[in-house]
């Protein structure tokens, strides 16, 4: 059968209609099929998403494009104390409306902020404290670029608010104590020469402090001239690598804003070294020490010159004389005392005996002029150094000198006259070495006065007679410790700020059976020249040690017993051994015993001070430097020495009340050793006026007559060691 051919092109089209409505149908289901996978995925991302800020610990949300929320998390919910159901699809306005007493606080504060960007806020929460947030806000834009929404964060900062001001609080308190010790801390960043110092730094020289970094150059401009070469080698060694050390320290003046210079001190560290092994990084302090060197300075003037004349001392005058002689020179020495100035002191008063021994150290200066040299030995004694070339002219200088001070004074309302004894020795005749004319020319001094006074004497081999009293007194004080001559008096030291006792003083006495009572003053030096002082020495220890055993054994508690120590002894190596042996064999705690060398002693061989005072430190023994001020300190030294106290000598005391030199001497050794830690002991005072003038300096302690003469020792224990009460009240 034969179908026509537009019926065939009819079927044909069907077919092709129904083949493309199938494959659109397999088409849609497919794309449908990937939709619904698409929308799965999409919802597991969102689920994610969700669950992952869900498990937030700070608060998070999301608002609509009308600011209504859409999301929010757990921490959210908590944050502001409302359920979800109560926040989604809720504005803040509304929220706030609704829910006023819980959210006053937190919305819209927190999360009002519709742009994007960084804001801190804080919140009063309803138990009154005060939490600090930083609070994220981002705006979300669609493909087209419209406002789709935005996503808050808060997150609690309360903890780093409050450590930043306590930080802020301690760097005040720092910077307001560094002030007060006036200390100033600097950082210099090498590299970038970026330089910071703190505002003390600024104000201890009268400065205001600079915020941020500050002009380093400037800084250097104010050190003084004459100390700024110094610096700049001390800073530019440790910058080159040419110092083995990663320190420097220095000492320098540097302009006060009042146009004055103070001394400060300076001390830095590398902290950082960069790839070639140079600084990068240094950090520094420096200290106002203006007080310390000024008492240094004056220490070590008063060491050299004498306070009231302003003349050199003896030990000036010693080291003078080793510099002026040479190969056939010759020099005479002239020892000089007034006869009877104690009357002047005695009938006119301290203050017209100052004022004529300033008058006499004037006419001196005139007399001797540029051709030889003045000094005060101390009291009303003299010495002057004389070329002796030629020695009628060194006898018509020397009448010269006799008759000038014999000229009448008139001080204030007073007119008298005054004469001197003048001894004269004669290098290299009579002696090669200062001491020895020293010793000399006292001794024709001393010839002179027992001659009549008002005259002068050569010195001449007859007078070695005077010797032969200390060559009766050397060989008595051979046997002395044999037959047991030798006993121990007690010298009470007193507490100025209890008035009761804190320790006492062991002094030797002597009492020959063949020449009675002798003065330790008489006997010391020649047990120091003989070398017998050891064998003393070391029986003032036992003795010591013995003493506090039996007051230990009879139920009294000692107080801490000072006992000197002689040059020769503290020269003995093992002197520590020595000592640590007699308290162990007599069993006394080392608390109990203190040890004295003089100033003189301390100073002549530092470093081996230095050796043996920790060694007693070590042991628990305290030491004191005795007669300070009479001899020849160095800071550097004396701050090294392990010692906690001071001892005044009692030749600054004994005048200090009525001498403003003195007063001052005292004050500033007073400051010298509150500077270093230490404390200060008043030896030889004999008034009320004295001890109440150095309560109110702040003297530690003191000892003298005023509060009893050296005492026997069971004398002291009734005395004072039985007694329970203040001995004295300085404010009386």
């Amino acid at each position: 059968m034969t179908y026509p051919w537009g019926t065939i092109l009819g079927y044909f089209l069907a077919s092709c209609f129904l083949l493309i409505l199938i494959y659109v149908h397999i088409k849609i289901k497919a794309e449908r099929n990937i939709f619904f996978q698409q929308l799965e995925h999409s919802e597991n991302y969102k689920n994610q998403l969700t669950s992952s800020l869900d498990a937030l610990s700070d608060p998070m949300w999301i608002k609509g494009k009308d600011q209504t929320y859409i999301y929010c998390n757990p921490a959210f919910e908590q944050f502001i104390g409302l359920s979800k159901l109560e926040i989604i699809g809720y504005k803040d306005e509304e929220i706030q409306s609704q829910h006023a007493q819980l959210s006053q606080n937190i919305i819209p504060t927190i999360t009002s902020n519709e742009e994007t960007g960084t804001t801190e806020e804080y919140v009063c929460l309803p138990c009154g404290n005060v939490d600090y947030f930083q609070v994220s806000t981002e705006r979300i834009y669609d493909i087209s670029n419209k406002l789709f929404s935005s996503v808050g964060h808060a997150q609690k900062i309360t903890l780093f608010i409050e450590r930043e001001s306590e930080l802020v609080d301690a760097e005040i308190r720092v910077n307001e104590a560094l002030k007060l010790t006036k200390v100033g801390i600097w950082e210099w960043d090498v590299s970038k020469d970026i330089w910071f110092a703190t505002p003390s730094y600024f104000t201890m020289l009268g400065y205001a402090p600079v915020e941020g970094m500050a002009d380093r150059k400037a800084e250097l401009e104010k050190i003084h001239p004459e100390d700024r070469q110094h610096v700049m080698d001390s800073i530019n060694n440790i910058l080159t690598s040419k110092s083995e050390s990663n320190y420097y320290k220095y000492q320098a003046r540097i302009r006060h804003i009042d146009g004055n210079y103070r001394w400060i001190g300076v001390r830095c560290i590398v902290t950082e070294f960069d790839q070639e092994d140079k600084p990068a990084r240094m950090l520094g302090v420096r200290i106002d020490i203006d007080e310390i060197q000024k008492a240094h300075d004056q220490v070590e003037w008063l060491a050299h010159h004498d306070s009231l004349t302003k003349l050199p001392n003896r030990v000036a005058l010693n080291k003078t004389f080793h510099q002026i002689i040479k190969p056939n020179t010759k020099i005479a020495l002239l020892f000089i005392d007034l006869d009877h100035f104690k009357n002047v002191n005695d009938t006119l008063g301290h203050s017209i005996g100052d004022k004529l021994l300033l008058t006499v150290a004037d006419r001196m200066r005139t007399l001797v002029n540029n051709i030889g040299y003045v000094a005060r030995q101390g009291g009303d004694e003299f010495i002057i150094l004389l070329p002796a070339d030629n020695e009628e002219c060194l006898i018509e200088k020397t009448c010269a000198i006799k008759e000038a001070l014999s000229a009448r004074y008139n001080i204030d309302q007073h007119q008298f006259f005054i004469t001197p004894s003048i001894g004269v020795s004669l290098y290299p005749r009579n002696g090669e070495d200062f001491d020895t004319l020293y010793q000399r020319a006292d001794a024709a001094m001393y010839h002179a006065k027992h001659t009549g006074r008002n005259r002068y004497a050569f010195f001449t081999e007859e007078m070695q007679a005077i010797s032969t009293r200390a060559l009766t007194l050397g060989n008595a004080l051979h046997d002395a410790l044999e037959r047991q001559e030798f006993s121990l008096h007690y010298q009470p030291q007193i507490s100025l700020i209890t008035g009761k006792i804190i320790g006492a003083e062991a002094l030797i006495r002597w009492h020959s059976l063949e020449l009675g009572h002798v003065s330790p003053g008489e006997f010391i030096p020649l047990a120091e020249e003989s070398g017998q002082i050891l064998a003393i020495g070391e029986w003032v220890l036992r003795e010591t040690a013995r003493q506090l055993k039996q007051w230990l054994e009879e139920g009294i508690t000692p107080v801490r017993i000072a006992v000197n120590l002689s040059y020769a002894q503290f020269q003995v190596n093992d002197l520590p051994a020595i000592v640590a042996a007699i308290l162990n064999e007599y069993a006394v705690p080392a608390q109990y015993l203190e040890l004295e060398l003089t100033e003189r002693i301390a100073t002549k061989d530092p470093e081996h001070t230095i050796t043996i005072l920790e060694s007693f430190q070590q042991l628990g023994i305290h030491t004191s430097i005795d007669d300070f001020g009479t001899g020849y300190s160095s800071l550097s030294y004396l701050q090294r020495f392990p010692v906690y106290k001071l001892k005044i000598d009692q030749s600054f005391v004994r005048n200090m009340t009525t001498n403003t030199n003195d007063q001052v001497i005292v004050g500033t050794i007073i400051l010298l050793a509150q500077q270093l830690g230490m404390t200060t002991i008043a030896e030889g005072v004999e008034t009320k006026a004295q001890l109440e003038m150095l309560y109110n300096i702040g003297c530690d302690d003191i000892q003298g007559y005023y509060i009893s003469r050296p005492i026997p020792a069971e004398e002291f224990k009734i005395g004072f060691l039985q007694k329970k009460q203040r001995f004295l009240v300085a404010q009386d």
